[in-house]
């Protein structure tokens, strides 16, 4: 996503240096320019973003910023898809190697690969797997579970504890739901919830594995919210040689748990859910994993169709003010867990 660099300003209380462009699109309608003079908002008194641009202070002979046709990384060709729903080409702009021929996209697949929606490594940041990736200690995802632990030892700010501490985070990530395995690798147009519809049609990591023989990645056309543009895009990913050995070593490293069967009549069965801050003790894809196991469904937006917010630490206050127009139930982690532990 594209960034413009300003001059720091005070918003809210908050110095503000760098501001969101959106997208390439969004730059030619707005006609922003480099060394524009620019109306800054913190939208949902969070990420600050660029509304308009005072023309009357532009500087003579200003320059537009022209986006490359080729990758700056890997020199590949830069296009925009063209999207079969809207007849129109894409916003965002990408380097045609989806896989990890391309060292940034490489770099920001394994960063997906151990968010808290996928692995969810704790102490395994993107600091630390842009320094790893410099010093080559990991190049593919399976890297990660056969680190050199004695070179890591020699490096700044790397101790025993330390050590033990990521080894232990990296030794209990090592098993895992089909789902998140699936939305870990960084397939494009699959995110958690086609993970999920994958994960519960496909039942076994076998079957996933199984995907490019035959017609098999053609059968999950039947799956009720896969399309064909999720289709090609998985041929396309199981096409790659390179995410082919990637899950060959994944698969030896790691235990892949079956889907569990959504129970339908559970404690939350016709029971909406959001979540909006930091919980303790457990992440937000392990909570709503845990709703849904109990026949919650989640939802992403504050809306009339929502029962409860979940509201853990520094919650996002235009959720909150929404729900509480709107009058639906707020609810801490507490009571979401006591709410778990009724009996029926």
């Amino acid at each position: 996503m594209p960034v413009a660099k300003i001059k720091p300003v005070n918003i809210g209380g908050v110095i503000v240096s760098n501001a969101t462009l959106h997208n390439e699109d969004e730059i030619i309608r707005k006609d922003i320019r480099i060394g524009d003079t620019v109306t800054i908002e913190r939208a949902g008194d969070v990420i600050p973003h660029v509304i308009s641009v005072n023309f009357k202070k532009r500087i003579y002979q200003s320059k537009k910023f022209i986006f490359p046709i080729n990758c700056p990384s890997c020199g590949a060709k830069t296009l925009k898809d063209y999207n079969e729903i809207t007849k129109k080409q894409d916003a965002v702009r990408r380097c045609i190697n989806e896989g990890y021929d391309c060292e940034k996209v490489a770099i920001e697949k394994i960063k997906h690969f151990v968010s808290k929606e996928a692995f969810n490594i704790d102490g395994f940041g993107k600091k630390i797997v842009e320094n790893f990736w410099n010093l080559k200690l990991i190049e593919l995802p399976q890297d990660i579970f056969n680190l050199n632990y004695n070179k890591i030892e020699k490096l700044e700010g790397w101790g025993k504890l330390s050590i033990a501490n990521l080894k232990f985070s990296i030794e209990e990530k090592k098993k895992i739901s089909l789902d998140r395995f699936i939305y870990s690798l960084g397939i494009r147009h699959i995110g958690q919830e086609n993970s999920k519809l994958i994960a519960r049609h496909l039942k076994t990591p076998i079957n996933f594995f199984k995907l490019p023989n035959g017609t098999n990645i053609e059968s999950l056309s039947n799956i009720d919210g896969i399309g064909e543009t999720q289709i090609q895009s998985i041929k396309k990913f199981f096409l790659n040689k390179t995410n082919l050995k990637v899950l060959s070593e994944l698969d030896e490293n790691l235990k892949i748990e079956n889907t569990v069967l959504i129970n339908n009549s559970g404690l939350l069965k016709n029971k909406t859910f959001m979540l909006t801050g930091k919980l303790n003790g457990i992440s937000r894809a392990e909570a709503k994993s845990l709703i849904e196991q109990n026949s919650g469904k989640i939802i992403s937006n504050v809306n009339k169709k929502l029962n409860y917010l979940i509201v853990g630490e520094k919650p996002t206050t235009k959720k909150i003010n929404i729900a509480k127009e709107l009058n639906i139930k707020i609810i801490s982690q507490k009571e979401l867990i006591e709410m778990l532990n009724k009996t029926s």
